[in-house]
């Protein structure tokens, strides 16, 4: 089925149906989605780890690298990627969510000395968030990535699903279900009637708007300028899943502004604007009984931003009981 078509139709398709059979036929579809993707296998899944090489556009550059997901039902996830940097450098970001907590920690290695600094922006301007706002932030990002991953590996087990749509394009049909978080968020589904399997998600999402400073030589590194996407010089940092918006511009001059500098210049400007996210599954294959896929690319707006090809895929593997313990 042509996923392009679908993603372009679906904002003007409509099914009319009430909220209680919205609710049923829902549910009917997801356990359509799980028998698809093993039936009794999958309702034995309690551990998976998927590990594959993943290539991610950033302004007009491109990172690579490498990364690991291990997911523990029902509620706990550690991310790690392994960026691919220029001139030898590689920098490694670990995000967790750990039931009702989450953490994240980044480590850069390989001749990324000077100072280096990361600045992100994705609050409203002016508003400066306390420990506790920012921990929860961080807990309800995790969550809401988490649970896209269950509707896609999973077809949502726990979740509660309602129908909304059928979108149509010349290779068929596909339904459309919808689940949302407390805050009101929803993330859709589109389903394939004929074969039951999920095509791709799409959901709102801010990217966050990012500055990278320091580098290789020390301060600034050679040159002096800002790092970043648009900067004069130096690799772009790793951005998050999905890319990130680019950050401000650099000084007329080229010299490096100092950190309160630039955090002022970000924290003025407003928020990027939430981007349309696609993200289509691709490529299944059966692994210990269960429909996987094997390549998912992330869609921004309409625009390709990331691609993860699954290489080394694990159903109820055994994982460390400190693997989600913060470091």
């Amino acid at each position: 089925m042509n996923r392009l078509v679908i993603a372009a139709i679906v904002a003007a398709c409509s099914t009319a149906v009430t909220a209680q059979d919205g609710t049923q036929k829902g549910a009917e579809i997801m356990a359509q989605v799980r028998q698809a993707l093993g039936g009794d296998k999958l309702a034995q899944l309690k551990t998976l780890s998927l590990e594959g090489p993943f290539a991610r556009e950033m302004g007009q550059r491109q990172v690579k690298g490498t990364m690991v997901l291990t997911m523990q039902l029902p509620a706990h996830m550690h991310r790690s990627e392994d960026t691919e940097m220029m001139g030898g450098v590689s920098i490694e970001r670990t995000s967790v969510l750990a039931g009702t907590t989450a953490w994240e920690d980044m480590q850069n290695r390989g001749g990324m000395g000077g100072g280096m600094q990361i600045v992100m922006r994705t609050g409203p301007p002016g508003q400066e968030l306390n420990a506790e706002q920012i921990e929860q932030a961080r807990l309800r990002r995790f969550q809401n990535e988490f649970n896209r991953y269950l509707l896609a590996f999973t077809g949502g087990a726990n979740l509660q699903p309602t129908f909304v749509a059928v979108a149509e394009a010349p290779e068929g049909k596909a339904d459309v279900v919808e689940v949302k978080n407390d805050a009101g968020q929803a993330v859709r589904l589109f389903v394939d009637q004929q074969t039951h399997m999920p095509l791709m998600l799409q959901y709102m999402e801010v990217r966050p708007r990012i500055n990278m400073m320091g580098g290789p030589g020390g301060p600034g590194g050679p040159g002096g300028g800002r790092r970043g996407p648009g900067g004069p010089d130096g690799p772009p940092p790793p951005p998050p899943p999905g890319g990130g918006a680019p950050a401000a511009g650099a000084p007329a001059d080229g010299q490096r502004p100092n950190p309160e500098e630039v955090r002022r210049r970000m924290e003025s400007m407003p928020p990027p604007a939430p981007s349309q996210m696609t993200l289509y599954l691709a490529d299944f294959k059966k692994v210990d009984g269960i429909m996987l896929p094997h390549r998912l690319t992330q869609a921004a707006d309409g625009k390709p931003v990331e691609e993860w090809t699954l290489e080394k895929v694990k159903v109820n593997p055994s994982v460390k009981t400190d693997l989600f313990e913060k470091k």
